[in-house]
């Protein structure tokens, strides 16, 4: 079971409003009240190559926003004031990946990744925005009443990050059985694995960002981030969702990294259907709880600890030139959109 009791645990409960001030584009523009935090460009819109999930007539720019607003999984719009049509997205999101161009009078809004929310507690955002440090603090998901402790990483990346999977020193044996990854292990302070039904009810109903940072043996670091994260419920395996990656420097090219992964339940050593003839089942084969696919995974955070060379090893198959050889670190993250 996740050890709860430590030194630094927070229980602070209080709202947090936010008042996002929407960038003056002209007269008709002024402030909102929102629950995300939002970018705007003036003569800017989304390429024509991508396919807006809601294209709709509207009266004006602050009706657009409001639509914008209304949709928890949107990260960009656009405004053509001419033809007064509103357009939505939910692809497209990472920034700087060439998703947008210039378009005289259009305008442009983007929900900015630091994911500020006006919520109680109900992840890592609300404590950076309350400016605390990095450590352990209580967050409140809207379906766990009595709070989950959770280690937060306040300093990486703009911070607000809530950590679901931490490995550093080998301390904690990560070859568990399903109910062990159910309810977590190891402590929130130190390594650990936060559960999986607790990853299911942070990210239940809600958007959030993946963001996986990793060190090898030599001191060598790397990183990836994805736009969507989410896992389903325990009566489907906490099967995986995850798209869209953002930036990396770990090897990620659509086939192979955590994409790989997408559409998989998650695998124990005692709830594994993965095994093909003359071939243990993945969990086995790879020591480890994760999402398998029938062939596996090219990545593999929860094996063995180790330096070596090996398959079971805990490892990031396609992170060059390390092919197999096992990472000394590895901390997987979370913050809303």
């Amino acid at each position: 079971m996740l050890n709860m009791d430590v030194s630094r645990h927070q229980q602070t409960k209080f709202v947090l409003l936010l008042l996002i001030f929407i960038t003056s584009l002209n007269d008709s523009i002024g402030t909102a009240v929102s629950v995300g935090k939002y970018s705007v460009e003036k003569n800017r819109r989304v390429i024509q190559t991508i396919t807006p999930v809601e294209s709709e007539l509207a009266k004006s720019i602050i009706v657009c926003v409001r639509r914008f607003h209304g949709r928890d999984d949107a990260c960009l719009a656009d405004y053509n004031p001419e033809t007064q049509t509103c357009n939505i997205f939910t692809s497209g999101c990472c920034p700087g990946n060439g998703n947008d161009e210039t378009q005289t009078g259009f305008s442009l809004f983007r929900r900015d990744l630091e994911g500020l929310i006006s919520q109680p507690a109900q992840d890592c955002s609300f404590y950076k925005n309350a400016g605390q440090p990095t450590g352990v603090y209580t967050i409140y998901p809207e379906h766990v009443p009595n709070g989950i402790s959770v280690y937060c990483d306040m300093d990486e990346d703009d911070g607000g990050w809530t950590v679901i999977q931490r490995r550093f020193n080998g301390s904690v044996d990560f070859y568990r059985n399903w109910e062990e990854y159910k309810s977590g292990f190891g402590n929130v302070a130190g390594e650990h694995w936060l559960g999986n039904e607790n990853i299911y009810q942070l990210t239940r109903g809600n958007s959030y960002v993946l963001r996986i940072d990793l060190q090898a043996f030599d001191g060598t670091k790397g990183y990836v981030k994805y736009f969507t994260f989410t896992i389903a419920e325990r009566t489907d395996d906490y099967r995986l969702s995850i798209g869209e990656y953002c930036k990396n420097n770990v090897g990620e090219d659509g086939d192979y990294g955590m994409l790989f992964n997408n559409n998989a339940k998650f695998k124990t050593q005692d709830h594994d259907d993965t095994a093909r003839p003359n071939s243990l089942p993945c969990s086995q084969k790879l020591h480890s709880g994760w999402w398998f696919q029938q062939y596996c995974s090219t990545v593999n955070l929860n094996g063995k600890w180790t330096a070596d060379d090996s398959i079971d090893s805990m490892n990031w198959q396609y992170w060059n030139p390390y092919y197999t050889r096992g990472l000394k670190k590895s901390s997987m993250k979370i913050r809303r959109k």
